[in-house]
């Protein structure tokens, strides 16, 4: 399972009874950090939670029969990590009209934060960077 306390809490009433006993093992954010540490790089934020939501999927007679070490988790860490990096073959029209309807989209998205008198947001401009990379790639 995977979520706050309170929703495992939830889980765990519809699942047992109150009587009933049980042993509860407990993987946070640090315990997966700490699992991971001899990886380069070191583990980010956004990465430790996926981490624990496939450790929360992992089905209880694979759980049984394979428990969950600190080698398990470096492995899930190590899979997720190449599957961000796999590269795939598109066609470069595709490409190019994904890449301008999602310009016009960030476009729209900037006008939005400057019509409301925010200042534009971090993510926007990071992501025309990717737009530019991936331009730049589809001109080589």
């Amino acid at each position: 399972m995977y979520g706050t306390r309170e929703e495992l809490c939830e889980q765990l009433e519809k699942m047992f009874t109150s009587d009933e006993p049980l042993t509860l093992l407990v993987w946070t954010e640090e315990g997966i950090a700490v699992a991971c540490r001899e990886l380069q790089p070191e583990p980010e934020a956004a990465e430790i939670r996926a981490v624990m939501k496939a450790l929360g999927a992992v089905k209880m007679a694979d759980y049984r029969r394979e428990g969950v070490t600190n080698a398990t988790v470096s492995d899930l860490l190590t899979r997720q990590r190449e599957a961000a990096n796999q590269l795939v073959s598109v066609p470069a029209v595709l490409l190019s009209r994904v890449l301008r309807d999602y310009e016009c989209e960030l476009e729209h998205r900037a006008g939005q934060a400057w019509e409301a008198g925010r200042v534009e947001p971090e993510s926007i401009q990071k992501a025309r960077n990717d737009i530019c990379a991936l331009k730049d790639a589809l001109a080589a």
